[in-house]
């Protein structure tokens, strides 16, 4: 079985640079407080704890947003292998304005499905796409595989509606 793609969301791209980035700012200053501070009183200890205080939270704060974009692969990926699939109606493909890669902003194809038994409209995205896929699109429905316990997550499989697809 082919590997599916499950896409890093912005906050996850952010985890990945914040986490590192903490991680040698807290070294940082657990270095130069171990071995640089508190041999003379005129050492900046105040500015060797921030680096390990800028070092903790910019740590903190990325792993926390790695861990959320983590957290949500798993639930699109427990989605695909464990759930159930429908074919929902593509309305449309969306630019994603608020995410900036390279100078380039992101589209998702939006799609929906209207489920019979609860008369429920549920809307659902597909992974951040650095393409215009519009016209490549080779169906106007999807497949989005949903979890069997919880119907807000849904793994929209882009793939299957698209050609493939090689960038030089």
């Amino acid at each position: 079985m082919e590997k599916k793609k499950y896409g890093w969301t912005a906050l996850g791209i952010v985890g990945i640079v914040f986490t590192p980035m903490g991680i040698l700012f807290l070294l940082l200053g657990v270095i130069l407080w171990t071995y640089g501070a508190g041999k003379k009183p005129e050492d900046p200890t105040i500015f060797l704890a921030a680096f390990g205080g800028i070092g903790a939270i910019f740590t903190l704060t990325g792993f926390a947003l790695l861990a959320a974009d983590l957290l949500r692969r798993k639930k699109m990926e427990r989605a695909f292998l464990g759930g159930y699939y429908v074919m929902a109606k593509i309305t449309g493909v969306r630019t994603q304005n608020n995410v900036n890669m390279n100078g380039r902003h992101p589209v998702t194809v939006e799609c929906r499905y209207d489920d019979p038994a609860t008369g429920v409209t549920h809307i659902y995205h597909s992974r951040y796409l650095y393409i215009d896929v519009e016209p490549l699109l080779k169906d106007t429905e999807v497949p989005v595989y949903i979890d069997r316990n919880d119907d807000s997550v849904g793994f929209v499989d882009i793939d299957a509606v698209l050609p493939e697809i090689r960038v030089h």
